[in-house]
């Protein structure tokens, strides 16, 4: 009964943060984005990250999509779920929150089910991670997923990296209070 009731604080503390943060997102939906997120966090990739790169990559916008079609890039929210009327099949695909890669439309709607978008940012931020050029480093992680192999080859991602662990740190808890010792006279 304990673990249930810390498993719940935990979720709530970090959605007050996010939605201190980020008021203009009701506290409903901040809780979403805060299950979803812990539930697919690992060891290397936090909750607080993921949520960080949803708020820079979307502003927490399930129906955002990006697609790359020959030179051009195509960004937005997209609403329906009737794929764009020209839809290349070769466009490369980035959808829901956190903008991962989709193969296919089918998955482009399935990344605005937080479980599945958060899922798939924590997939894609892993692979980066094992990526021998990324050789562990979040920075250079967070420089592909923003960039693709220009940010990790280049190191150069319109600060992206930066930007995402700033907002990392503000959703992060705050530090225990400091014990002060009182001086014996």
């Amino acid at each position: 009964m304990l673990s249930i009731v810390l498993a719940v604080w935990k979720v709530l503390a970090l959605a007050l943060r996010l939605h201190t943060v980020v008021p203009y997102i009701p506290l409903a939906r901040a809780t979403a984005h805060v299950a979803a997120a812990q539930a697919a966090a690992t060891p290397r990739v936090s909750a607080e990250l993921l949520l960080a790169v949803a708020f820079i990559e979307s502003r927490y916008d399930e129906t955002a999509t990006s697609r790359v079609e020959g030179a051009t890039r195509k960004t937005g929210h997209y609403p329906s779920s009737e794929a764009p009327a020209n839809l290349a099949t070769h466009a490369s695909l980035y959808c829901g929150p956190l903008q991962t890669f989709a193969a296919s439309w089918r998955d482009c709607l399935a990344m605005r089910e937080l479980s599945v978008a958060y899922s798939a940012g924590v997939a894609e931020l892993e692979t980066w991670l094992r990526d021998p050029r990324v050789r562990g480093s979040i920075v250079l992680a967070l420089a592909g997923h923003g960039c693709g192999n220009h940010g990790v080859t280049t190191g150069k991602c319109n600060d992206y990296p930066s930007r995402v662990l700033s907002i990392a740190r503000l959703f992060a808890p705050p530090p225990p209070p400091r014990r002060v010792l009182a001086r014996r006279s």
